[in-house]
């Protein structure tokens, strides 16, 4: 294997000359220098081991720079994003061994790699390979290992054709991100011993490889891609190890160099992607961390389940964090690796608000203003790349934005938000005309708003459509909380006003129940009801509207969801009893899965109904999916059995990382601990006297200094203020 030094001089490049690999290190305070306690490493929340023949969705790796897709095979990774950079469907290069191609048994899915691991035909060798993504620069890092498992020395021929088929797109990106399709663009060369180097004839990118190993065969190049091989052999019960890194950038020096750089010093590097990401996860819940704005209370609890959803949803939703897009410190993508890698969507942000208000205050406050600049009616999400909006108006929009500011607002005690002026009027009265926006979507044939059609709502669902029971209820609440912050701003008149309109609508959605059914009708414009089973108007109407809901229909309504839609370890988002179901069969949405945030948000309606016995069962029951891997985008049931096996989903478009992964511990804090606020008197608990059917105690909740606890019992819930100074213990 070459040698740092080694290395560096075939390129020419005095080692002096480049830097250390490593991130750039913040000052810390006395209290990052306490590393938490009682919070889970790294390997604690790796998956088990999945075969690849029960697999829906390819495993992905991620880091703050972007995230890939690993191949079916032993080496290639494919969807590679580290925008503005993105690579083609070609994926970077397959491996084989002895001249055919190798294909992966099995993988295990931790937080900062995804290993593959297989076995040669003849039994020989094991092989298992590792990709992980660098935290500081963008670059995938390859360790192949093989093992001989036979009782004397053995021969195996590996190759490789890396692919560097990554271009640059400095446009705004939408829902697909621009990948470049034509290789032939691409031109590769050997720049020194084991440094391929690809330029893009279209644009200013380059990809670098860095292949070390002292057995390397460096073959003539075709075009874009060159045959490395290696012939290695391996003495009986031993492995040797193949390392091989990939650079991506737009200086084509400053490429090679990094590549080069880091192949020298793999073994450091290699350890880095995983500190770093263990760094991140420590920092989340530290108070007056270097990394985040505020952090996010420490779950204590003998809960194995509790305990493995509630991390395992913040170590998800850092999947999505980022920190490469211009204008923002750090961004929470809502998709990735394939779709949605720039984005962050107003629905799917909504489903984790208590999470972004604790962990990131300051930066999801400046994401609140940048969205009410942009005209949330113009759009659906937010190109962070570009900082422009894109796609149309979505339905839900006003109620998701609308609830993220209410959050900000309660969780942080930051009320002087309300009167912030953002383009011509201050928040406060942004707020109200979210909340009325529902009027110009008034049809004659109804006093209710009608949403249009499916596309618009909940896509693959042909019935769900016009007007609909949950985004009506939602346009109640949006009212009434409206009233609320006007009674505190001291505009009593216009509070009472606001409250006498919302009580009028919601008799009109009351209309929408099917007697005795616990579901919903949707009122088509020919004024024909339709009768729909969704859990998005189940847990929805709860929540907005649980007030005016009579206990008949309240019970009704939580049988409908424990016998239709509940399954041993997930749930269905549409019952098979639905009219529709045969025709809305996608994992999020229909009949065979649900969106990632539908279980924790249905746990939370049953609990708002009483039901917290039922609630805090359904959510230990989830624990088991988030031993695959990530909560991804959406879960799929393999069968039509309530008992049916779950995997992640990939049909229907649907991303191995989405940041809806982060309900679950939303829904953690705010329903099954009750968090509703944060300020100078302390916390503020939704039903404290009510047990949650949870013991455990969330720590460190408030800004550094200011800290509270929740303890979870059989008697309900406890603020408690600690005795000790902010960040002894922590």
């Amino acid at each position: 294997m070459l040698n740092r030094r080694a290395f560096m001089s075939a390129l020419g490049i005095a080692s002096s000359t480049v830097p250390a690999f490593a991130t750039e290190k913040s000052p810390q305070s006395p209290a990052q220098q306490l590393p938490p306690i009682d919070i889970p490493s790294a390997d604690d929340l790796a998956g088990n081991w999945v075969s690849f023949a029960d697999v829906h969705a390819q495993p992905a790796v991620s880091s703050t720079r972007g995230a890939c897709q690993v191949g079916t095979d032993m080496l290639s990774v494919e969807y590679l994003c580290f925008p503005p950079f993105s690579q083609g469907p070609q994926g970077s290069g397959v491996l084989t061994v002895d001249g055919q191609v190798l294909r992966a048994a099995e993988y295990r899915w931790y937080p900062y790699q995804v290993i593959r691991r297989c076995h040669t035909w003849d039994g020989t060798f094991e092989i298992q390979s590792s990709v992980r993504l660098g935290y500081a620069e963008n670059i995938v890092l390859y360790r192949l290992s093989c093992r001989n498992l036979g009782t004397k020395a053995a021969n195996i021929q590996l190759a490789v054709n890396p692919l560097g088929v990554i271009r640059q797109f400095n446009e705004t990106w939408q829902w697909a991100p621009p990948r470049p399709q034509n290789p032939a663009d691409f031109k590769a060369e050997w720049t020194a011993p084991g440094l391929l180097c690809t330029s893009d004839s279209q644009s200013p990118a380059v990809t670098a490889f860095a292949i070390v190993h002292h057995s390397l065969h460096q073959a003539a190049v075709k075009q874009n891609k060159a045959d490395v091989r290696w012939a290695l052999s391996v003495p009986a019960g031993q492995s040797k190890t193949v390392d091989m890194v990939m650079a991506v950038g737009d200086d084509r020096d400053a490429v090679c160099r990094l590549a080069a750089h880091t192949a020298a010093e793999f073994e450091h590097a290699f350890r880095a992607c995983k500190n770093e990401w263990q760094k991140i996860f420590n920092a989340s819940f530290t108070p007056g961390n270097a990394v985040f704005s505020g952090h996010l209370p420490i779950l204590r609890t003998n809960d194995a389940a509790v305990r493995r959803c509630y991390y395992s949803s913040i170590a998800s939703l850092l999947c999505s964090l980022r920190t490469c897009f211009p204008g923002i410190k750090r961004a929470y993508v809502t998709g990735a690796p394939q779709d949605a890698v720039s984005l962050m969507y107003f629905w799917d942000t909504f489903t984790w608000a208590e999470v972004y208000a604790l962990l990131d205050p300051a930066i999801m406050r400046d994401m609140l203003v940048a969205w009410l600049k942009l005209n949330i009616h113009n759009c659906y999400a937010q190109d962070m790349l570009s900082g422009k909006g894109v796609g149309p108006w979505y339905s839900f929009n006003d109620y998701c934005v609308f609830s993220l500011i209410l959050k900000y607002v309660r969780l942080t005690g930051d009320h002087q938000f309300l009167l912030l002026r953002v383009g011509d009027r201050p928040v406060i009265d942004q707020l109200e005309q979210m909340a009325f926006w529902w009027k110009r979507l008034v049809k004659p044939h109804c006093p209710l708003a009608d949403y249009g059609a499916r596309w618009n709502l909940l896509e693959c669902v042909p019935t769900y459509t016009h007007v609909v029971a949950s985004l009506n209820a939602a346009n109640v609440w949006m009212m009434r909380q409206t009233a609320s912050l006007r009674q505190e701003l001291g505009q009593h008149t216009r509070a009472i006003t606001l409250e006498k309109q919302a009580d009028q609508l919601a008799r009109q959605v009351l209309k929408l129940y099917v007697r005795g059914r616990g579901y919903w009708y949707t009122m088509q414009p020919s004024g024909q009801k339709i009768p729909v089973r969704h859990c998005i108007d189940f847990f929805t109407v709860t929540m907005c509207m649980k007030e005016d809901l009579s206990p008949a229909t309240q019970r009704e309504m939580a049988q409908f969801v424990t016998h239709e839609l509940l399954t041993s370890h997930w749930m269905r988002a549409l019952s098979l009893a639905d009219y529709a179901a045969p025709e809305s069969n996608r994992p999020d949405h229909g009949p065979m899965g649900a969106y990632t945030a539908w279980p924790p948000f249905t746990m939370a309606a049953l609990g708002h109904l009483g039901h917290w016995n039922r609630a805090a069962s359904f959510l230990r029951a989830t624990a088991e999916t988030a031993r695959q891997g990530p909560f991804g985008q959406s879960d799929e049931l393999l069968t039509a059995e309530s008992h049916a096996p779950v995997r992640k989903a990939s049909r229907g478009g649907q991303m191995y990382f989405c940041s809806c992964s982060g309900a679950f511990a939303a829904t953690i804090i705010g329903a099954f601990f009750g968090l509703t606020s944060v300020g100078p008197a302390g916390v503020k608990l939704s039903d404290p006297g009510i047990s949650r059917q949870i013991e455990g105690e969330l720590s460190g909740i408030g800004p550094a200094g200011q800290l509270w606890n929740i303890s979870s019992g059989k008697n309900g819930l406890k603020a408690i203020k600690p005795s000790k100074k902010a960040g002894e213990g922590i």
